[in-house]
């Protein structure tokens, strides 16, 4: 329960701040589009994909690997 005060009071406070600041939703949506996020974020996530599809390539072959080994010095 204290989390979920904290969590309302931060976005209120976030509110309050981007309100007298003058922002509206339609300024950030154009701030995304000009800094092109959504493309660093897809790029940055198939990366992130890229590398997890690697360690695992890895994990196997390290598997395979000690097998072989076992069934060599047997």
């Amino acid at each position: 329960m204290f989390k979920r005060i904290i969590l309302v009071c931060l976005i209120a406070v976030i509110a309050y701040y981007a309100g007298a600041q003058g922002l509206t939703p339609g300024n950030v949506v154009d701030w995304f589009t000009e800094n092109d996020i959504f493309q660093t974020s897809k790029e940055a996530l198939k990366e992130i994909f890229e590398l997890a599809e690697e360690q695992q390539v890895v994990e196997k072959a390290g598997g395979v690997i000690d097998s072989l080994k076992e069934k060599v010095t047997n």
